[in-house]
């Protein structure tokens, strides 16, 4: 082959040697890219798993809060009415009580009553 044309094949050999780093080089900056995009779909990922899971912890929190104030409001609850009950129980039993004393007394009058007629017949009969 003469020297010219071992010349232009060379020359064709140099640019094509330097193509394929120019492709290499591409390629490379594609799986960087890639990479790249990769990693930011992971952070990403774990941001969106870090908020669902704060998410999870404050309807935790407000499901507490809710489950609270229900106990609280049922504890009040029964506390009031147990206070009424209470109330109308001593109302009652003190209502008993007077109705009680009411009877004895006048049954402790009807028995004065009927000793003293009893004293005025034994009394008059002596005489």
């Amino acid at each position: 082959m003469p020297d010219a044309e071992k010349v232009f094949v060379a020359g064709k050999e140099e640019e094509e040697a330097k193509k394929v780093p120019k492709k290499a080089e591409q390629v490379v900056g594609f799986l960087d890219e890639t990479q790249q995009r990769a990693a930011a779909a992971y952070a990403a990922y774990i941001e969106a798993e870090r908020q669902l899971e704060g998410a999870y912890k404050g309807q935790e929190r407000q499901a507490d809060k809710a489950y609270n104030e229900a106990v609280e409001q049922a504890r009040k609850a029964c506390e009031e009415n147990i206070a009424q009950a209470r109330k109308a129980y001593e109302g009652r039993v003190a209502q008993i009580l007077r109705t009680r004393d009411e009877a004895e007394r006048k049954a402790r009058e009807a028995r004065n009553e009927t000793i003293e007629r009893t004293w005025a017949v034994f009394t008059k009969a002596r005489k």
